[in-house]
This record gives structure tokens, sequence and C-alpha cells, in this order.
């Protein structure tokens, strides 16, 4: 599943290159679910100059010049190319947009193999509403203080690698840098988060600030299923600088890593460097 970094790089792509934009042609291929439905879905989109891509938390936020937005989630499976009008349609594509600016054109291909993607026309206003449920970012540019992060972090009472999954505390982390930013904060994976103190809650703060920069710089992780691609079909590089996912020594003390399913998503951690501590 894209997680911040890829979603990041998708939205910031997108930005550079589709601004300005009229989209001429919209095609649902074979009945994919769109929202509110297909007439209301193209008829939104079709002749509407691009004005702006936003990103709020996973979503890709596509704004037009009548003020609506076009959402796309890429929930597991989902991707984004970006590509010549002529070139072939991509495998699992469900959504396509032809666009032209003068004597330029391109088109968008929205591919989603699983199809649990969502591809839905909003208001400015459920933008908004969007937004309300998403907690803070721990990135670089987000003000999120210290103390605010370890209120929300230290409100539930269920292991923490399963509070940094919660989208509602936290936004943006993922399963994949979730790991990295525990192993570089010296959490054990199953901690109770309303057992951390200030102190580690910093630190782990400072760790998924670093764990996502570096995603983003890195243009995202890509995995052996090359479900993640940006919109020019490159891989991400991020895969070459993971701390402690998918290893099977710990890069610090050279401990046997440890793997297994935490809230139904598959965990690696280093039993030395991050001693449980529940007490």
């Amino acid at each position: 599943m894209p997680e911040l970094p890829e979603v990041h790089t998708i939205a910031s792509d997108l930005k550079k290159h589709i601004i300005g934009f009229r989209i001429t042609e919209v095609d649902i291929v074979n009945n994919y679910r769109v929202e509110p439905d297909a007439k209301t879905f193209k008829k939104a989109l079709l002749q509407q100059t691009i004005t702006d891509v936003h990103r709020v938390a996973k979503n890709i936020l596509i704004q037009l010049e009548s003020g609506d937005y076009f959402r796309v989630h890429l929930a597991m499976t989902g991707q984004v190319f970006l590509r010549s009008e002529k070139d072939i349609v991509p495998r699992w594509t469900r959504v396509l947009l032809r666009l032209s600016r003068n004597t330029d054109t391109k088109t968008i291909f929205f591919t989603d193999m699983r199809m649990f993607g969502k591809h839905a026309i909003i208001s400015a206003e459920e933008v908004i509403l969007l937004k309300k449920r998403y907690g803070p970012e721990p990135i670089p540019q987000s003000d999120i203080t210290y103390e605010e992060f370890h209120k929300r972090i230290t409100s539930k009472r269920t292991n923490i690698k399963n509070v940094l999954l919660d989208q509602s505390i936290i936004s943006g982390l993922g399963n994949i840098y979730a790991t990295d930013a525990l192993f570089l904060a010296k959490v054990h994976p199953e901690t109770l988060a309303n057992k951390l103190n200030p102190d580690t809650t910093k630190k782990l703060l400072d760790a998924a600030k670093q764990v996502l920069s570096e995603g983003i710089e890195n243009r995202g992780s890509t995995l052996s299923d090359k479900m993640y691609l940006d919109i020019f079909g490159k891989e991400g590089f991020h895969q070459n600088h993971f701390k402690i996912y998918g290893k099977t020594e710990c890069p610090v003390c050279k401990t046997k890593v440890e793997y297994k399913k935490i809230s139904a998503r598959g965990t690696y951690f280093c039993p030395n460097c991050q001693q449980l501590k529940n007490d």
C-alpha cells in the first residue's frame, strides 16, 4: 500500500506537470465504481482546467477551475501514470483522463489491480471535512509539538504500532515507516502506548519525521510486487535505506531480527534494541 512518501511523490510530480491542462476526455473502464456516479463524475471533469494538486494524508486532490476536487485514494494497489496520449493503456487501468494545453497533450492513467481505491468528485466543503478526519502529520514541515504528539499517542491503551497506524491520531505513517520509526526510537512495537513517557514519545516523533523525510527524499519505496511506481513508471529507492523493515539482522547490534504479525500487520523489530517494557 502506498504510504505518505509515495503519495507525496505522486502528488508533487502531478503538480509540476498537469496544472493548466484542460480535461478533454474522461473514460471509466469496465464500469469501475466512481463517486457520486459515473454520469456526474464525467460531467464534473470534462472541459475543466486543472488549477492545482494537493495532498491530504494519503489522498491526492486534483483541483478544478469549478472549485470542485477530484479525490484519488490509491488504497492497496492503486497507481497513477502520466504518459503521452498515444501510449498503450496500462494493465488494470480503471479511469483515464485525456489532457490538453495548446498543442501539448497528455494522458493520466489511474490503475487499480484489486479495485479498493477511491475516485470521487468532492466539493471544497467536503475537503474541509476530509482534513478533519486525519491527525497531524509527523513531517518536518508540520507544526505538531512534542506535547501534542505525546498527548495523542498516550490517549490510547493499545500497542504503539497500532496507534501509529491509526490515521485519526497521527496521519501518514504506514506499516513500513512506522516499523522503522519504532526501531530508531528503540521502542518495542507491542509497548502499550499509554505507558510511554514524554522523553520516549519525543524520540519517536523525531524518528517518524526522519523516516518520512528520507522516504520523500528517496521518492518512496518500491517493494518486490512493484505496486508503487511514480507517475513516469520509475521505482522509488527508499527500499535501499530501510532501518529494520525486511531485515534479518539488526544493523546496530547484529541480533537476529524478529518478525511477527502485530495488529494484522507484518512487523520487524530487534528484541535487543527494542526491549518490551510494559511495567
